[in-house]
């Protein structure tokens, strides 16, 4: 009976699942535009359902459906379709112009509120995650360059894990922050998170460029916020993979001369072990590169220059990356969960970069109730070449100052090779490069955890409450090693003017939290057919502490072993604890008047715990007008001009608070003999706490223009903007008296104005072939209005001979150096014996940053292959280049072989009559080419301030999309490739052969200061692959 009864239920079954196949068939067509082309990456989606697919390249599709389903086609700038499955297995669509589509873009504004483009007083810029991803940049910010007007992304070096300043409209502060705030699913950041974040989990990213826009962020976003939004699972059940392989080289380097060796100490002979290259020409023959040993035996090479001797010593880099991103969801329900994994190894060698990404992000709606969190863990482990052995040289200095005749690479082996050995090399200033990477290294691991939460309840259809709290909490621990370097025992009393130094480690351990949470009050409803009113109101907590401790050791008894434990010097160690709290509560306002007039208005005060109690309130506020023309005057619409046009105005004015503990006294660690047995040593700052200390307030006006054409093939925004930054927070000289040396207070004014555009179209469109292409233009100019009574200059950073300042009346920030003693007509004078004279003043050589930059991005498609490439110019600018001055200084240049190393009459110069006026110089020579002339050119710090006009050639990438008929064949949704490369072409003035101007010595203000403490620029090429299932 048991058996029976199974096989009718099997019967029965069979049964069902045959009516439910017979149900389901494939739907299958075409969608095209109006003219008829086919639209790839048109999203088709079951109604109801989380089934959906895209157009392959050729338009066409394929899903499962049933009759009667409903399929949705959307497509970005076109019209929605609906069409019910019917008899037939195959549907055409041809989608139309969507007249209205620039109107209804909705954009992410502050604190994560959604809005209608047209409804914006002010201008925002918006790039997708294919914008990003597409070149594979694992930083962010390098993938967001010559992308986005006004947002100038400076690269400062170029290590495995570079590091950049994100500077939104120029400087506003003269000492004070003026990066923009990042912000990601809206929990205020750190810059550094665009390293760290994995750009495949961007869904886009929001630049609000100008105070106007970000002004409910509070003080934090008065440089502007790059606004960061995180994929969320949608749509049917998915598994995405991106792999990627990068190799990476150096670019170019310095031009050295290749005529003379080293020597010349005082009059050019030889010395074979000098790095200095003043001595005689090369000859071929056989010069000792090592001291003698004790067996009498010598390493002796050719004196002869060898070919890329500098370029053989980097290696070639690659990064590995591996990504997996899992997500799918509903109407009510969506989930993502995705990991990456990112290994570097740098052109330097040992330098290695690894982090790993891990993101989970879902959401959940109940009736009226939406919650969800987003959890993100970060972790990285850096190992790099460190610097501040003999003389505090970076490796950069030591490789590009190797003697020309010398083969580098023979120097691997400085621990057992016979005449190799580090201690019996010719190096007798600095250290074999090969000992530094070997032995002195800095290891970090950094850790980050993020946890957000939110919850939205809509009371009503026109209110709705929400709470968004997030919590970052960051651990980094860092070690640095510098081994233990002495001369063979044969050699110390020759060289006892270079003390050997014993090993020695530091370690530093950090934390810091981040607690962020707001209340919000959303109001949204029509009042009548014609007035509609947005309005949201808040509270947000902000919550920073940090700690930070860090210990060393000196003279390591133990060989390579770094611990502070085996130390035999004195131990060193400080502890520093900061804490900040700010309380805001804010309010933004939008009337909106037949949907083409637009009023808003925001309001913000703060209190901040940096500030004094008393003075620690303070307000900033703002309104704007959209109006959208094109909507108002439908006459001014046609089909074949213009299609869209809108007009805006902001007037904003907001805060920005002083940094930790301006406004009280502090104490730090003296080492200064100290600790002294029992006895502990503090030393009080030596700036007074300032008890009155106010804000810095930024008052902003902007005015935009929106236009689309030809049924908005063409589209155009210019934006127009000036601000005016007051009540600087800089330090004033005081009396010693005092028993301290300045004090801070609130004098000063910068002005910033600058123009931005946006011009972005299709040029040709046919049925195989598209070609898109964009451009962005900002021009921006800073000026120092004021800064205090008697003080018409600001020393901002830099080195004694090359500063960079804030001059009153002049551009911001400039630099300023030594310089030559000039005749009216700026000819250099010379003195009698042909020298150049050096000024007693330093002087003014330029500004340091671009008075514009343009950036060009073109995407051409064919068939199944696509070529993108993003290319920017920057000019206007100079950069103080510390590399020449260095290499110049030892004669390695190709500069310093300038006339044969013989006397010359110094180009464009002049010599006084004798009474007021000035010869042209036309037979007074030079009191020598060599050493002793060039050592003196080298105090001269005006002879290596250089144009820093740059064209680079940013990002390309030819990819190929595979038919979508073949994917279906093998169950892939997706599948794509493509080869890549990043800076593949930096084209540079004649006077810069040496490095990249981006580079700078610190993220601060001081920009336009190259150091050696970056490696040479490099470029990047790769592959790339893609797999949807």
């Amino acid at each position: 009976m048991k058996t029976k009864f199974s096989g009718i239920l099997t019967l029965f079954l069979a049964f069902v699942v045959q009516i439910t196949f017979a149900q389901q068939k494939t739907i299958s067509g075409t969608v095209s535009d109006q003219s008829g082309l086919p639209l790839p990456g048109v999203n088709i989606i079951l109604k109801g359902t989380t089934n959906g697919t895209q157009t392959d390249f050729d338009g066409k599709y394929s899903i499962k459906s049933q009759t009667g389903d409903l399929l949705s086609f959307s497509y970005l700038g076109l019209k929605t379709q609906e069409v019910t499955v019917g008899a037939s297995n195959t549907v055409n669509i041809t989608m139309v112009e969507d007249t209205e589509s620039l109107e209804e873009i909705v954009v992410t504004t502050a604190l994560g509120i959604k809005r209608n483009s047209k409804e914006l007083s002010y201008a925002v810029s918006t790039l997708k995650n294919d914008e990003i991803t597409k070149t594979k940049a694992v930083n962010v910010a390098t993938a967001m360059v010559g992308k986005v007007a006004g947002l100038q992304i400076n690269t400062v070096n170029n290590g495995v894990n570079p590091n950049t300043r994100v500077v939104l409209r120029g400087n506003r502060s003269l000492l004070g922050n003026n990066e923009a705030l990042i912000v990601v699913d809206g929990f205020p950041s750190s810059r550094g998170v665009l390293d760290r974040i994995n750009p495949n989990d961007i869904d886009n990213v929001s630049v609000l460029k100008g105070a106007n826009a970000a002004a409910l962020y509070g003080s934090e976003a008065a440089n502007g916020v790059v606004l960061i939004t995180t994929k969320s699972g949608k749509g049917k059940l998915s598994v995405t993979y991106n792999g990627s392989f990068q190799a990476e080289d150096v670019a170019y380097l310095p031009e050295f001369q290749n005529e003379f060796g080293v020597g010349g100490f005082p009059d050019g002979t030889l010395f074979p072990l000098e790095n200095v290259a003043w001595g005689p020409r090369f000859d071929g023959r056989l010069v000792d590169a090592s001291e003698t040993l004790d067996d009498g035996s010598v390493w002796q090479v050719p004196f002869s220059p060898i070919k890329d001797n500098h370029k053989n010593f980097f290696e070639t880099g690659n990064t590995i990356r591996h990504g997996v991103t899992v997500k799918g969801g509903d109407e009510e329900n969506s989930l993502l969960m995705s990991i990456d994994q990112t290994n570097t190894t740098g052109v330097v060698p040992n330098d290695t970069y690894n982090r790993t990404n891990f993101r989970l992000k879902g959401s959940k709606s109940y009736n009226n109730l939406s919650v969800g969190g987003n959890l993100s863990f970060f972790r990285a482990h850096t190992n790099v070449v460190g610097e501040g052995g003999r003389q505090d040289r970076p490796l950069y200095w030591n490789i590009i100052n190797t003697p020309l005749h010398l083969p580098i690479q023979e120097l691997k082996n400085w621990r057992t090779g016979t005449f190799t050995r580090n201690e019996v090399s010719y190096f007798r200033f600095y250290e074999n490069p090969y000992f530094i990477v070997d032995t002195q290294r800095e290891k970090s691991d950094f850790n980050e955890f993020n946890v957000l939460a939110f919850a939205d309840y809509k009371i009503t259809d026109w209110l709705t409450a929400s709470i968004n709290v997030g919590y970052t909490s960051t651990t980094t621990s860092r070690k640095r090693e510098f081994g233990a370097f002495t001369y063979a025992f044969h050699l110390q009393n020759t060289y006892s003017e270079i003390d050997p130094y014993g090993a020695r480690t530091a370690d530093g351990l950090a934390n810091f939290t981040r607690t962020n949470s707001d209340f919000l009050l959303k109001f949204d409803k029509d009042l009548n057919e014609d007035i509609n009113i947005k309005f949201t109101t808040g509270h947000n907590l902000r919550i920073e502490d940090s700690k930070q401790i860090n210990v060393s050791g000196t003279d390591l008894i133990i060989p390579d072993f770094y611990n502070v434990s085996t130390r035999t010097g004195e131990l060193v160690g400080d502890e520093t604890t900061t804490n900040r709290r700010k309380i805001g509560v804010y309010g933004d306002l939008t009337i909106g008047y037949k949907d083409y007039i637009f009023l808003s208005g925001t309001v913000r005060n703060d209190w901040s715990s940096t500030l004094p109690k008393d003075n620690n309130s303070f307000t900033y506020y703002g309104g704007g007008l959209s109006f959208v023309a094109s909507e108002a005057i439908p006459s001014l619409v046609s089909n074949n001009g213009l299609s869209y046009l809108k007009a805006s105005v902001n007037v904003t004015k907001t805060g920005n608070d002083p940094g930790l503990y301006a406004t009280q006294g502090t104490f730090t660690a003296d080492s200064n003999g100290f600790p002294f047995g029992s006895t502990v040593g503090l030393s009080q700052s030596n700036r007074v706490p300032s008890p009155n200390l106010s804000p810095e307030f930024t008052t902003s006006i902007e005015a935009g223009l929106e236009l689309g054409f030809f049924k908005n093939r063409l589209t155009t925004n210019i934006t127009g903007y000036i601000s005016n930054s007051t009540d600087q927070i800089v330090p004033v000289n005081i009396s010693l008296a005092s028993g301290a040396s300045s004090a801070l207070i609130n004098i000063g004014e910068i002005e910033n104005q600058g123009i931005e555009l946006d011009l972005n179209g299709t040029i040709l469109k046919s049925n195989d072939f598209k070609w898109d292409v964009g451009l962005n233009y900002t021009l921006q100019k800073s000026e120092v209005i004021s800064i205090a009574e008697g003080v018409d200059e600001l020393n901002i950073g830099g080195f004694t001979s090359a500063q960079i300042i804030a001059k009153v009346g002049e551009p911001y920030p400039q630099i300023r150096t030594t310089a030559y003693l000039r005749d009216p007509q700026g000819r250099v004078v010379v003195g009698a014996d042909g020298d150049p004279i050096q000024d007693t003043q330093n002087q003014i050589q330029g500004k340091t940053t671009p008075d514009y930059i343009v950036g060009l991005n073109t995407n051409i498609r064919y068939k199944n292959w696509s070529l993108y490439a993003v290319a920017d110019y920057r000019t206007g600018h100079v950069f103080y280049n510390n590399i020449v001055d260095a290499i110049e200084f030892t004669g390695l240049s190709k500069h310093s072989a300038t006339s044969g190393r013989q006397p010359f009459v110094f180009p464009n110069s002049s010599y006084s009559d004798g009474s007021g006026g000035f010869i042209e110089n036309t037979n007074r020579l030079t009191s020598g080419g060599g050493n002793a002339f060039w050592d003196k050119y080298n105090d001269v710090k005006e002879n290596y301030v250089t144009d820093a006009t740059t064209l680079k050639l940013r990002e390309v990438l030819l990819s190929y999309n595979f038919d979508k008929t073949i994917l279906d064949q093998i169950g892939v949704d997706d599948l794509s490739i493509g080869l890549f490369g990043r800076n593949l072409i930096t084209r540079r003035p004649k006077e810069n052969v040496t490095t990249d101007p981006e580079f700078n010595f610190t993220t601060g203000n001081a920009v336009g200061v190259g150091t050696q403490s970056q490696t040479a620029p490099t470029r990047q090429y790769g592959m790339t692959i893609n797999i949807t299932f």
